[in-house]
């Protein structure tokens, strides 16, 4: 009996179920149906203004020469293209230019940076050769030193490592010339000049001797005028006769000291082998030549002395100098600067020596 009821109410469940459903989708059809039917109507509202428009407000579109545009814009369009291809190779030339140009350019700045480097090694080169000329030569130690110390401050502004073995050089050679006793060797040469050009000045004593051998011996006693015109007959004539033959003969107590005396013609020479002595010095110290300078010093000195009035303050004067020249103490040996120069040239691939 449950058996029966149960099948009976499993099929009245089976067939109520459809028929449910189809109530459930029915109020969505409906829905979507109308959506589409205002969705259609909208459309068909469109395309009525459109066409409207089209044809009533603008009706010239269909009367003029479509196809006749239609060509026009191709050929526009083609024009457009082959401008767009020229342009496209001008492009390609420019890039191709500034390419160029920013190739010559890097080229113009590595060979502008080499060439800076050439003419600063160059210049420092030159600056070490004028330092071994003035020291080697002219044995100019404060000269060779200021050229060594500006081929310093080249190096360093270059500022490049290979080159660091020359500024080693440099500081060792000028440690060494400051180390050395320093010698005004400009001062020197240019004392020795003020000398030379007032020999002119000094007095000869060949002058003075002159002048005291050219006056009267009775003149130089006082009252020996008036003891000749108090006199008269045979003893002033004895006396005078007696005058004369006392000035026949000198006792000299100074014989070795005394030079024989020079014509005026050739004071003239006596002056300028002094200048020439002077002068002759003055060469010799620059070419480095000490002993050649003393000796020419002292011939000056013996000059001064055997021939020049001492006692006059122009000729003490230069005595003094002369005399403080030949006690200077100057350096004979130099050092060796060129090592500096070498390695400079070795490293720059010059193997000249200097």
């Amino acid at each position: 009996m449950n058996d029966t009821d149960a099948d009976k109410n499993s099929t009245d469940q089976t067939a109520a179920s459809p028929r449910g459903k189809k109530a459930a989708k029915e109020p969505r059809g409906r829905v979507r149906g109308g959506l589409a039917l205002i969705l259609a109507s909208l459309a068909l509202i469109a395309s009525g203004y459109i066409w409207y428009t089209v044809l009533y407000r603008n009706a010239g579109l269909f009367s003029g020469d479509v196809i006749a545009a239609l060509d026009r814009v191709e050929t526009a369009s083609s024009q457009n293209q082959e401008a767009i291809a020229d342009t496209e190779k001008e492009i390609k030339t420019f890039k191709e230019t500034q390419d160029t140009l920013r190739a010559s350019l890097d080229k113009i700045n590595t060979d502008l940076v080499q060439n800076r480097m050439e003419w600063a090694l160059t210049e420092t080169e030159q600056l070490l050769v004028i330092a071994n000329n003035r020291l080697q030569l002219a044995h100019d130690v404060h000269s060779a030193l200021a050229a060594l110390r500006a081929a310093d401050e080249q190096l360093k502004i270059l500022a490049r490592p290979k080159l660091l073995p020359v500024r080693r050089e440099l500081a060792r050679e000028i440690s060494q010339l400051e180390s050395l006793d320093k010698t005004d060797i400009s001062g020197i040469t240019l004392r020795l000049v003020t000398m030379a050009d007032n020999v002119d000045r000094l007095p000869l004593a060949l002058d003075i001797r002159q002048a005291e051998e050219t006056q009267s011996p009775v003149s130089g006693k006082p009252g020996g005028v008036q003891l000749a015109a108090a006199e008269s007959g045979w003893r002033q004539t004895a006396r005078s006769v007696w005058h004369d033959i006392l000035s026949l003969v000198r006792i000299r107590d100074n014989v070795t000291a005394q030079r024989p005396l020079l014509p005026p013609e050739q004071q003239y020479f006596l002056r300028e082998n002094l200048r020439l002595m002077l002068y002759s010095a003055q060469q010799a110290l620059l070419q480095g030549s000490i002993a050649t300078y003393q000796q020419n010093l002292k011939s000056a000195q013996r000059l001064l002395k055997d021939y020049f009035d001492v006692n006059s303050q122009s000729v003490a004067a230069m005595r003094d100098e002369v005399g403080k020249l030949l006690s200077m103490k100057i350096v004979t040996e130099l050092p060796d600067i060129s090592a500096s120069l070498t390695t400079l040239r070795h490293l720059s691939g010059q193997r000249a020596e200097p």
